[in-house]
């Protein structure tokens, strides 16, 4: 049918009512209608016009009809794309994208064409309709078609690259992703684009990573350091922590330092893309509000702008919100993250790093399955960095759990040595100040002496616990791996402060220079066949001899040094090993014994 033969049947139409549908009014009103709503610059308002019109004139041949769909093809799907800049329904980018794909190939030869392709991609991606997105932009960007040399503005061309490179990324096609990223980086760079060149980075470092090609990460690192969207990236981050664990499993510990330390972590992530879509929020609604102001006075250049940029906006957006809806569904890899970064801080010797890292582990995850290994490695790092409050407050915290049994003999050996030096360091103190004669220094030397005799309370009940833990019915012979250490330990903490009596009666049942056999450890049925016995009958036999015991002592002593007792020394406290290491199996025999 002629056009004019249509519109002359559409005069006969009835007039207009309000909310008519389209498909109901005569062409001649539709055509009115679509273009009263164009001249205001509500395309949103003109869409059901126009889609009306390409279904009446779908397979019409005529050229005055098809000139009519050129006119009103473009214009269509910016409308919809209005109409999700206003409401956020991604329903409207597909009508867009659906709108512009059947302008751009119906005609191809319109001015229009590539930009109706361009939002087509922008449309594809923002649905994530990866693999179609790609295939319009390669044809974009093919130099034997004929659009690319159309595209004259470089914002629109890096936009181009910038696309196919996130949807090869994201796809992971690597094979066609690898030349995408590095002409995005190549043309990001040109433009002096930091966002984009951030984005082509972090797609050639999650490639490298994958594909086992880590060496060729390291000349990227640098240019992961800005505070880009492309640096928070979930994947980029999940992929940076897998590198690092790369490296560390063929013990190159320095190299994985570098990829932990620009890892970000589940929180980092998912705060920054809580904020950006606040952000982006605040800026689509403020543009929206401007326009419904204004839109009607607006030059049409700049209203065109201000739409482009609302567009702009609310594609971003709709990016933000998939990245956190993402992040928030991922499980948390915090907490694997950190735990890594303290291992790997142990291997490198960066030893304060390592106690701070584990200290923070269990201190702000309590609930965690692997909170013990967190706060024995603290309490380990500790010492090893001679913070002693630290180390003693964590030590007191392991063992007051009693579910925490992995390292407890570990624990309790290096506790009962830490209270044995703090309470000797504050002998001294105590020693050094008793002849004071004011009255603060006197009452520092009182506070200094309770203090020791605190600590030494705190040893002596410790070491008796793990004696007594170690030697209980069907204890294992892990479980008395210290039994010898403490024992010395106590006995040379018992002759420096000369309380022979009360060594012969933990050890031997002395009491009041009778032997008891319900009491001393020698006397214990289960200490009999302990590391400690030798130990024990040593000490009980030095400490007879300082009392003038002569005759008791030597049975004691003739089965450990012989039946020669002269010059015999008690242990010197001070070889006590300040810092065991609570790594070796066993303690070194005779560590603490005089030959």
């Amino acid at each position: 049918m002629k056009l004019a033969s249509i519109l002359c049947m559409a005069c006969f139409a009835v007039s207009f009512v309000s909310g008519q549908n389209p498909a109901d009014m005569p062409l001649r009103q539709v055509i009115s209608e679509a273009q009263t709503m164009i001249g205001k610059g509500d395309f949103a308002g003109a869409s059901p016009y126009l889609d009306e019109l390409e279904v009446r004139f779908e397979d019409e041949k005529d050229p005055a009809v098809e000139k009519i769909l050129q006119q009103f093809g473009f214009v269509r799907g910016i409308g919809y794309l209005q109409s999700f800049g206003k409401t956020g329904n991604q329903d409207f980018l597909g009508k867009a994208a659906s709108a512009f794909g059947f302008f751009a190939e119906k005609f191809p030869n319109d001015p229009k064409a590539v930009m109706a392709m361009q939002r087509r991609t922008d449309c594809l991606r923002a649905l994530h309709e990866w693999k179609e997105a790609a295939r319009v932009i390669e044809t974009l960007l093919d130099p034997g078609k004929p659009y690319k040399k159309q595209i004259l503005k470089r914002s629109e061309l890096l936009n181009l690259y910038f696309g196919r490179a996130q949807c090869y990324h994201i796809v992971q096609d690597w094979a066609k992703g690898e030349p995408s990223f590095r002409d995005l980086l190549k043309f990001a760079d040109l433009a002096k684009d930091e966002d984009r060149s951030a984005y082509a980075v972090s797609c050639l470092t999650e490639m490298f990573v994958v594909t086992k090609r880590i060496d060729e990460v390291f000349p990227l690192l640098p240019r992961l350091s800005g505070d880009t969207p492309a640096r928070y990236d979930l994947r980029l981050n999940v992929n940076l922590m897998q590198g690092a664990s790369q490296l560390t499993d063929s013990g190159k510990h320095v190299k994985a330092s570098l990829f932990y330390a620009l890892t970000m972590t589940t929180e980092e992530i998912t705060a920054f893309y809580t904020d950006r879509e606040k952000r982006l929020q605040t800026e689509v609604s403020q543009i929206e509000q401007f326009l419904a102001l204004k839109a009607a006075v607006l030059p049409k250049r700049r209203l065109g702008i201000l739409k482009d940029k609302s567009n702009a906006l609310s594609m971003k957006l709709t990016n933000a919100k998939g990245q956190l809806a993402l992040v928030k569904k991922t499980p948390s890899f915090t907490t694997t993250l950190r735990w890594r970064k303290a291992e790997n801080f142990q291997e490198t010797k960066r030893d304060w790093e390592s106690f701070w890292a584990f200290y923070w582990l269990y201190k702000d995850f309590p609930k965690h399955g692997s909170v013990e290994s967190f706060i024995y490695a603290a309490f380990a790092s500790a010492n090893t960095v001679k913070h002693r409050e630290k180390s003693i407050e964590l030590g007191e915290e392991y063992l007051k759990n009693e579910k925490w049994m992995q390292f407890r003999p570990d624990v309790t050996f290096i506790m009962a040595n830490a209270y044995r030096l703090e309470a000797e360091n504050q002998l001294k103190i105590a020693v050094a100040l008793q002849n004071a004669v004011s009255t603060s220094e006197r009452n520092r030397a009182d506070t200094a002496q309770k203090k020791s005799d605190d600590y030494y309370d705190r040893f002596f009940d410790l070491c008796d616990k793990y004696l007594a833990l170690a030697h209980k019915s069907g204890a294992k012979d892990s479980d008395k791996k210290y039994a010898k250490d403490f024992v010395n330990m106590m006995g040379a903490v018992y002759f420096k402060l000369k309380r022979y009596p009360d060594l012969l009666e933990k050890f031997a049942g002395y009491e009041n220079g009778v032997m008891n056999k319900s009491k001393g450890y020698v006397n214990l049925p289960n200490f009999r066949d302990s590391p400690a016995m030798p130990s024990a009958h040593y000490m009980s036999g030095l400490a007879l001899l300082a009392t003038g015991k002569f005759k008791e002592a030597k049975p004691l002593l003739g089965p450990v040094v012989g039946v020669s007792v002269q010059g015999l020394e008690p242990v010197d406290p001070n070889q006590i090993q300040e810092d065991a290491d609570p790594e070796e199996n066993q303690p070194a025999e005779d560590s603490n014994e005089t030959e």
